[in-house]
């Protein structure tokens, strides 16, 4: 594993952070769940350099998050459409969105907001459910071991359940 791979830790963060933890990735990603999916609009809009857009766009579309297809009126344009898999990685940002208004504040205000389309109503957060709709907060979630976990993830969960 080397310093700038997460591909040899078993664990699903370090996973997920192979995946889509590059900084330029998220916000390409916020920009696509915006409706955003040309590569000169992603270029304009993030003032990315090219090789670099190209290279983020590159992997998200190689771990299937992302979907290149050409214009249906114009071959010579590429779109860069959410897949399902990419669309699974929407309450991850807007957690970010709702952490960043919070905790990383612009004084001015907030910059973004939440709202459901039909209401305009903000968002009543993000947050994780028990099987019943309660929402859940850390202290009452325990992690378990699954049939994948190694050495290493086994002695993370027992180190927590040590400071319990």
């Amino acid at each position: 594993m080397s310093k700038n791979s997460f591909a040899g830790m078993n664990c699903p963060i370090a996973q997920t952070l192979e995946q889509v933890g590059e900084w330029w990735s998220l916000v390409i990603l916020r920009n696509a769940f915006c409706g955003m999916s040309r590569f000169q609009d992603f270029q304009q809009h993030l003032g990315i350099s090219t090789s670099i857009l190209a290279q983020r766009l590159g992997k998200l579309v190689e771990h299937g998050i992302l979907l290149r297809q050409a214009s249906a009126t114009d071959a010579r344009i590429v779109h860069y459409r959410l897949t399902e898999k990419g669309r699974a990685l929407y309450p991850v940002l807007a957690a970010m969105t709702l952490w960043g208004e919070q905790w990383a504040p612009n004084p001015q205000g907030a910059r973004l907001a939440l709202v459901e389309k039909a209401t305009g109503l903000p968002v009543a957060g993000v947050g994780i459910l028990a099987a019943d709709g309660r929402k859940l907060q850390p202290e009452q979630i325990e992690t378990v071991a699954g049939p994948g976990a190694d050495d290493k993830t086994h002695a993370l969960i027992r180190i927590r359940e040590e400071t319990a």
